[in-house]
């Protein structure tokens, strides 16, 4: 298998989890979190998460100390953490001269169905109006774009 479809895979993923806390940050069921912040949570992981790349990539010690933040901040940073993931991967499937954005991105954007997924699950969305019928639609519809154009 082509290491891009592979980063592909792990971004879709990064990046359809990350919509879950964002969700229940925000939404007026859930926490309701003030937009800013969310956006510091966001940056939060962010930073942590790029710290630890530092850190893994240089081998040195902890560049950063775990730090002791409210559940606003600390659910913002898992979101942003897990979006990074998705963004280091598909930077480095890009490092790749043979990645086309034409086939990588589909791919990526596989990261609709993890949500829709991961939607269903934790917030029991078809009992709030999601039409199950075009969910599997749809989703089908994502995945064989993906395949045709990553294969």
């Amino acid at each position: 298998m082509k290491s891009w479809v592979i980063a592909g895979i792990i971004a879709a993923f990064a990046y359809g989890v990350y919509s879950i806390p964002l969700k229940y940050l925000s939404s007026d069921k859930y926490l309701k979190a003030p937009l800013e912040v969310i956006a510091l949570g966001l940056a939060l992981g962010v930073v942590v998460t790029a710290a630890g790349f530092a850190w893994l990539r240089s081998g040195g010690a902890t560049l950063l100390s775990a730090p002791h933040v409210w559940s606003y901040l600390s659910i913002g940073a898992a979101a942003g953490a897990v979006w990074l993931i998705g963004t280091l991967t598909v930077t480095s499937a890009f490092r790749d001269p043979a990645t086309n954005v034409a086939q990588l991105i589909p791919l990526v954007n596989a990261n609709t169905l993890v949500a829709v997924v991961l939607g269903l699950i934790f917030f029991n969305e078809l009992q709030h109006g999601a039409d199950l019928g075009k969910i599997v639609i749809g989703g089908s519809l994502i995945m064989v774009g993906g395949y045709i154009l990553s294969a």
